[in-house]
């Protein structure tokens, strides 16, 4: 057998093995993603699974949860906003539509909210207010709090995170101490069922 031969059949076995190496990582590749696929396709099943266990709050739960009364204050609206899992509770005091207070509860557990993460991140912030607020991040009661005063419009707000899932956000002309006791009037326990 002459070189020339000898080289073609070598060029040839080198080929074959080449491409069934090429095949074996080809497979490899192909049995990798399709665990991948499956892994996350569980994931996304457990997800799914987790959100579906978890109940959500309907307009009802956030009529019977807002109190008639806050006190001077009168309910005379509940809001409710589904796809972002916010009910709001709108008050005035007396007849005076200019002095006006609302409560917020926000569902920290809907799909796509960040409003735990965004809380937290609020309260160790030690980043100052612009010019004309201030925050307060206080304890109060045995729960986080943070108050943003906007003095220039005699505006204030005081959240809590309650149950490790809602944020609950009071806001109107009185200073933070006094909208925390508002917070409180509300039946919290209505909360613990979901």
């Amino acid at each position: 057998m002459d070189v020339k031969t000898y080289l073609k059949i070598i060029m040839v076995f080198a080929l074959i093995a080449s491409c069934q190496d090429q095949k074996k990582e080809t497979t490899s590749l192909k049995s990798k993603l399709e665990m991948e696929k499956s892994s996350s396709q569980k994931k996304e099943a457990t997800v799914s699974k987790n959100l579906e266990s978890v109940k959500m709050l309907t307009k009802a739960d956030f009529e019977s949860f807002f109190p008639k009364q806050l006190g001077d204050y009168n309910l005379i609206q509940v809001g409710e906003d589904k796809v972002q899992g916010i009910g709001s509770g709108t008050y005035i005091k007396g007849k005076d539509y200019g002095n006006t207070m609302t409560y917020v509860v926000r569902d920290g557990h809907r799909k796509g909210s960040a409003a735990l993460r965004n809380f937290e991140n609020s309260y160790q912030s030690t980043m100052k207010a612009p010019e004309g607020r201030e925050y307060i991040r206080k304890e109060r009661d045995g729960f986080k709090t943070v108050a943003l005063l906007q003095h220039k419009f005699n505006t204030y707000n005081v959240a809590v995170i309650y149950n490790n899932r809602f944020q609950l956000t009071v806001e109107g002309h009185e200073k933070p101490d006094e909208l925390w006791t508002y917070l409180k009037q509300a039946n919290l326990q209505i909360l613990d069922v979901f």
